[in-house]
């Protein structure tokens, strides 16, 4: 169980079972494509400074330094952008249902959410070498709602997570069906 998390439009008796993020290795892989841009801009800086004994005294240092500065500026967005994406998407699973966090860009947002009482199968993957060895996968919750299919994306322990959410389903489905049970039977 997660401790004291609480998120806008948490219902008063609802639990936060597990608040998940993608795994830290694809946030690294991102993290290491933008490493190798930072070292194209250096070595094509040192290229130029090294071909020329006196290219900074020529006119096109300067036309370098500016795109340069603009090839930085643009990693240094593409970074934000990526980190913003990997920070705020979220999954949240709570004693009652599932919340998907899906931020996309700088201003849009898109949260959905679904009933533990509302899944039909839910299946997890873990697919290559790599997230074996790190234990990161993709899960797929299909659902009798609106939204067919709620995929968690490259989730630490989906196989955990899986059995997881069919426990808390199991669970709620139980407690719905005594809910039910009482107000036939006109109990309070």
């Amino acid at each position: 169980m997660i401790g004291e998390i609480n998120f806008p439009g948490q219902h008063d008796d609802e639990q936060v079972i597990l608040f998940l993020r993608r795994h830290w290795f694809i946030f690294f892989l991102h993290l290491f494509t933008i490493l190798i841009a930072v070292f194209g801009l250096i070595f094509i800086f040192f290229f130029f400074n090294l071909t020329s004994d006196n290219f900074s005294e020529t006119e096109y240092y300067n036309l370098l330094i500016f795109a340069e500065s603009l090839g930085t500026l643009f990693i240094w967005n593409l970074f934000f952008i990526l980190w913003i994406d990997y920070y705020l998407d979220a999954w949240i699973v709570t004693n009652e249902r599932i919340i998907n966090i899906n931020q996309k860009g700088f201003f849009n947002r898109e949260i959905s959410e679904l009933k533990l009482t509302k899944i039909q199968d839910v299946t997890s993957e873990i697919v290559g070498v790599i997230p074996t060895l790190l234990k990161y996968g993709n899960i797929q919750v299909q659902t009798a709602a609106e939204i067919e299919q709620f995929t968690f994306y490259q989730i630490p322990n989906p196989n955990e997570v899986k059995n997881m959410i069919v426990e808390l389903q199991e669970k709620e489905l139980r407690h719905d069906e005594i809910e039910f049970r009482k107000t036939i039977r006109g109990e309070d």
